[in-house]
């Protein structure tokens, strides 16, 4: 039986919570094998302390016997303030060097659910999440977005922002999100 924990987070009717079905993953599939096999494999990332990853539900039974219908996983991150600091306000700069930041290690919607706003409700649910139950202070969210049209497009639908526009040639694109822009009702 799923326990609830400290670390669920509720917003609109969703649940993330603290993923620790480990079988449940290998019924995971996004279409994409690379997050799939992550995702698959997740367990001895989490013992080694390196990410934690949450699985999106509308209720406890879903997360005990349903794939997920989303995972992500986060660690920790920082960004040179010098990489973005036309967009940012500080009080003292040269306090600053780096901003804090969460990463999103990896996002996944299950392909049964794709292009149903499950994605963009994930990444606002993070957003809430990590200025509602800030603990150690963080700025900004960082993601390493797959150089994909559909992918970026996605990230920027939602707001965020590259690091380092000119380098459209990667494999990845790193990408950002202010948490300051975001207003809590």
């Amino acid at each position: 039986m799923l326990k609830p924990e400290r670390n669920s987070f509720e917003l609109d009717g969703w649940v993330l919570h603290p993923f620790t079905d480990y079988i449940l993953a290998q019924q995971f599939d996004c279409g994409d094998d690379d997050l799939n096999d992550f995702f698959r494999k997740v367990e001895p990332h989490e013992k080694l302390l390196l990410n934690k990853t949450y699985v999106l539900s509308r209720t406890e039974e879903e997360v005990e016997s349903l794939p997920p219908i989303a995972l992500i996983s986060y660690c920790n991150d920082h960004i040179p303030l010098k990489d973005i600091k036309d967009s940012v306000e500080l009080p003292e700069e040269k306090r600053y060097p780096y901003l804090p930041a969460v990463k999103i290690a990896r996002l996944g919607v299950h392909k049964k659910y794709c292009h149903q706003g499950i994605g963009s409700h994930i990444l606002n649910m993070t957003k809430s999440f990590f200025l509602t139950q800030n603990r150690t202070g963080c700025r900004i969210i960082t993601v390493d977005a797959y150089n994909k049209e559909p992918v970026v497009n996605f990230y920027q639908k939602n707001h965020f922002a590259f690091i380092r526009p000119k380098e459209t040639k990667r494999e990845l694109r790193t990408m950002y999100y202010d948490l300051i822009r975001t207003q809590l009702p």
